[in-house]
């Protein structure tokens, strides 16, 4: 479906964060006087609300009401509404059409060479540094998606890449013939939006369907992607044989047949940890399917910044430091900071919006070797602490819950030894006390009362 197919349509867009504004002004842009549906269910921050045109612009406040939304042709929905909902079923079942802003963009873009990468973590790193690494190389490269701007928002002309991060959300019904396709990892995320890991999977599982069978590049060390894909075509493996490996700090290239190394590169300090060194790993393997060779690849990588609010060191207050890690929504992503940054001294802050994951295993993972303190925070604090309590985890600093992030730090910073680190990990999302990961992360920095240049939408 392309935006002239909406053009004698009565037209509703759901929700209006930054996916559904993006389809409002491309609308706007070509049909001024079309009248639209526009709902979004709570009230929004950005005062987008005061550009709309109330001669045209329907504006509705609240729950999706399904005999309201009967009324249109063509329902747009946005990322973060899930198709699944008893609402949207009831509708779909009822013969209504549904179309997002990223099949929209996909359909007005057929000749666009993409790079369509997803993963439970990792994602917008690779993403990042695809994207940084093609304009190395004297490429034009866009970065989109879930991370950068909206697709829709880009300037089409003069790109030869578009790099574009993915999201469960985005995949789940999206309609697109992408070029290449990178496959990180898979663990359970998102189970309330998707109603059930199975189906988490399965949405971002579809991602490789929609490769058709070429330009798929997978991480073999993912016990879980490869059962789900071994026996498909057209799967370029790394972490695998000859191609990329990751280790601890760097990556290696061996000959066929899993040989002696021909190549090993290190990764750089933006780049710490194992978790990275896949990303790495990744990247250099779609280099390689591209035909692309970056002569001084150490410099081009130490050039790297790597994203905020990963792994992000803001900065040392009275002998301790802080990392903002805001960006980390799951378990495993939690898993990953302690791995990189290690325990000792550490005091970690968790939690979040409650989606229904399981934090047994993580806890049990924990009982070994905790930091010294853990404080967990609403909404799902309670339910963490209460899994650490039933895996034996028992910290020297403590186990801790607290009502919100403020007295979390002031807590941690009674706790932290001198040299130690205070790192803020939710391993959840930010809703609904943050307008994002990065005004948490934010919020986090000034209560710590760092002085740093506040991050805009990356």
């Amino acid at each position: 479906m392309r935006f002239k197919d909406l053009a004698s349509k009565r037209v509703a867009i759901l929700g209006l964060g930054r996916e559904g504004q993006s389809v409002w002004r491309q609308l706007r842009r070509r049909y001024p006087e079309m009248p639209l549906g526009l709902f979004e269910e709570a009230p929004g921050e950005d005062g987008f609300s005061s550009l709309l045109n109330p001669l045209v612009d329907q504006y509705n406040l609240g729950p999706l009401d399904v005999s309201h939304l009967k009324q249109f042709d063509v329902l747009v929905r946005s990322a973060g509404i899930s198709p699944y909902r008893q609402e949207l079923e009831q509708l779909r079942l009822s013969g209504m059409r549904f179309t997002t802003a990223s099949s929209l963009w996909f359909a007005e873009n057929p000749g666009a060479r993409t790079i369509c990468i997803t993963g439970t973590k990792g994602k917008s790193t690779t993403a990042a540094l695809v994207t940084h690494l093609l304009k190395w190389t004297g490429l034009k490269a866009c970065l989109s998606g879930n991370i950068g701007r909206p697709m829709l928002d880009c300037d089409v002309n003069d790109v030869d890449w578009w790099v574009i991060e993915l999201s469960s959300y985005q995949i789940s019904d999206l309609e697109a013939a992408p070029g290449y396709v990178m496959i990180l990892n898979l663990s359970d995320e998102h189970i309330d939006w998707h109603g059930g890991s199975a189906r988490y999977r399965a949405d971002k599982l579809r991602l490789a369907k929609l490769a058709r069978g070429k330009g798929l590049i997978v991480n073999a060390a993912d016990g879980v992607l490869v059962k789900s894909l071994d026996k498909s075509g057209g799967i370029t493996w790394f972490n695998r044989g000859d191609g990329w490996s990751a280790g601890l700090d760097r990556v290696t290239k061996r000959q066929a047949g899993g040989g002696k190394a021909v190549r090993v590169v290190r990764g750089p300090a933006s780049l710490p940890g194992k978790h990275n060194m896949h990303n790495l790993a990744a990247t250099l393997t779609l280099l390689d399917e591209l035909g692309l060779e970056i002569q001084d690849l150490d410099k081009a990588l130490a050039a790297f910044s790597g994203l905020p609010h990963r792994l992000q060191t803001i900065g040392t207050r009275d002998g301790v430091r802080y990392v903002d890690d805001s960006i980390s929504t799951t378990p495993v992503s939690v898993v990953a900071a302690l791995e990189t940054l290690g325990t000792d001294g550490m005091v970690l802050l968790l939690g979040g919006l409650d989606r229904g994951l399981d934090w047994h295993q993580f806890a049990r993972g924990l009982a070994g070797h905790p930091p010294l303190a853990i404080i967990t925070m609403p909404d799902n604090g309670e339910k963490v602490y209460a899994a650490l309590q039933a895996a034996g985890v028992d910290p020297t600093g403590g186990l801790h819950t607290v009502d919100n992030l403020s007295e979390a730090v002031k807590l941690a910073q009674s706790l932290a030894p001198d040299n130690g680190c205070i790192l803020l990990s939710p391993g959840a999302p930010s809703f609904p006390h943050f307008r994002d990961f990065e005004d948490r992360g934010n919020q986090f920095a000034a209560f710590a009362g760092i002085e740093k240049s506040i991050s805009g939408t990356h």
